[in-house]
């Protein structure tokens, strides 16, 4: 009875442990998830047995389960003895270390409910599937990503800005305002906005139909759900600005300004860019479309995934882009009389079951299969079926035909590109999946 008392302590420990820790949280929640369950058996085993009436293999694996526990506890204190920022930088190497601690007790979670099985002791068989290397490893690599996504993001959440919501803004706040580029329907400006650079689009003979009081309550409506989506890996929505000071109002939306423009454009500029800065992009588009994906009781999708629908901040930082307040800005813009010419064709990220059937209903299988090309062109910094009309793209992707990777693509992440692009849509992995399987590599480097 000494071991199940020991366990018991041990456990207490640890759990106030995991409470004092803000990092990893998807690991800790699982981490005193699977003891709970050992804990509950334990006491089982106490109220059931003697200790004259424990068998030799019962008496061992309770003794194996301290140890583990032991460990864990020992690391846990070691960590949580650390100073804030000494935690910070060690926050990667313990996020590797709860995984393996989560992997070390499932792993002795499952043989001390098989032998309670054996010995007819176990209460509730469900204990036992909770700790099967299937599942357990599914979980694990869900944590991982999830914890993995939010270390990044406590990381480069630094603008004052990232901690306000968003809301109409003032004319007055915006300042320093210089013209970027001129389109039909609107005019793109950069300026500052609390200290923050932003991107100003200025919409030009917006629709007179809608009073600004309609368009405000739209605005009001649509940023409700604009909110669930706040991470570095997709461009800040600061707000909507509308000045009535003539006649008509004038309409700008106001965003995160991302220095270097489109991943299109970086690609076209600097087609040589280092592999390293490659899959950190790749990395950055990935935890964008993750976030996405994730957000809601249901995947939400961007249903327009292209390499000019994510743009590139100083660092080669990618975030996700083209879905800002869809609602709001239609009921300012007026439709363009025409449709700009884009250097990509639009059908070279459309799915081969998209392109084969116009009833083809859009899911995330085919965002990953669009997300896939995005994903080749940061790969080889070129134009998928440059040259092709519509017609022609649909020929050869119907025909099962793809463009080819380069043979220096590091293996991980042309696995990744192929993966996308499957034929058949069950085979693509999720966002999850990508993300995963960009940062492991990089875990274990560290």
């Amino acid at each position: 009875m000494d071991t199940i008392q020991a366990i018991l302590n041990v456990s207490v420990t640890i759990y106030n442990q995991c409470e004092k820790m803000t990092e990893c949280s998807k690991h800790r929640k699982r981490l005193v998830e699977r003891i709970e369950t050992l804990v509950r058996q334990v006491k089982r085993i106490r109220q059931a047995c003697t200790p004259t009436r424990f068998s030799s293999d019962l008496g061992l694996m309770l003794k194996r389960t301290l140890n583990v526990l032991e460990e864990a506890q020992t690391e846990l204190r070691e960590y949580g003895d650390l100073s804030q920022l000494q935690r910070y930088l060690k926050a990667h190497k313990m996020l590797k270390n709860f995984e393996r601690m989560n992997m070390d007790i499932s792993d002795v979670g499952h043989d001390l409910m098989r032998q309670l099985e054996i010995e007819k002791l176990l209460d509730d068989r469900q204990d036992l599937i909770k700790f099967k290397k299937p599942l357990v490893a599914q979980e694990g690599r869900q944590d991982l990503v999830e914890d993995y996504v939010s270390l990044q993001e406590m990381n480069k959440v630094q603008d004052a800005a990232a901690f306000m919501g968003i809301t109409e803004i003032p004319k007055s706040q915006i300042t320093n305002v210089t013209t970027l580029m001129e389109c039909e329907s609107y005019t793109l400006c950069s300026g500052k906005y609390n200290y923050c650079s932003v991107a100003i689009k200025v919409f030009k003979n917006p629709l007179t139909e809608n009073k600004p009081q309609d368009v405000r309550s739209i605005f009001r409506t649509e940023i409700k759900t604009m909110k669930k989506f706040e991470s570095p890996y997709i461009v800040r929505l600061y707000g909507m600005c509308i000045d009535e000071s003539g006649f008509p109002p004038v309409y700008s939306i106001i965003t995160e300004y991302c220095e270097k423009g489109t991943l299109r454009q970086v690609l076209k500029k600097e087609p040589d860019l280092s592999w390293k800065i490659r899959l950190e992009m790749a990395t950055g588009a990935a935890i964008g479309l993750y976030r996405l994906h994730q957000t809601g009781d249901k995947p939400q999708v961007h249903y327009c995934i292209n390499s000019t629908r994510f743009l590139v901040a100083e660092g080669y930082h990618v975030k996700l882009s083209g879905f800002e307040l869809s609602q709001t800005v239609s009921s300012i813009r007026r439709k363009p009389k025409e449709k700009p010419k884009k250097e990509v064709s639009a059908s070279a990220y459309i799915c081969p079951e998209g392109l084969r059937s116009v009833e083809h209903q859009y899911n995330l299988a085919s965002e990953i299969y669009s997300f896939g090309i995005v994903l080749w062109e940061i790969a080889t910094c070129k134009i998928p079926f440059e040259g092709c009309t519509s017609k022609e793209i649909h020929d050869k992707v119907c025909n099962r035909e793809q463009e080819p990777l380069g043979e220096d693509c590091p293996p991980h992440l042309q696995d990744i590109i192929n993966k996308c692009r499957d034929f058949d849509p069950s085979q693509r992995p999720t966002a999850e999946e990508i993300v995963n399987q960009l940062i492991v590599p990089d875990l274990l480097k560290e």
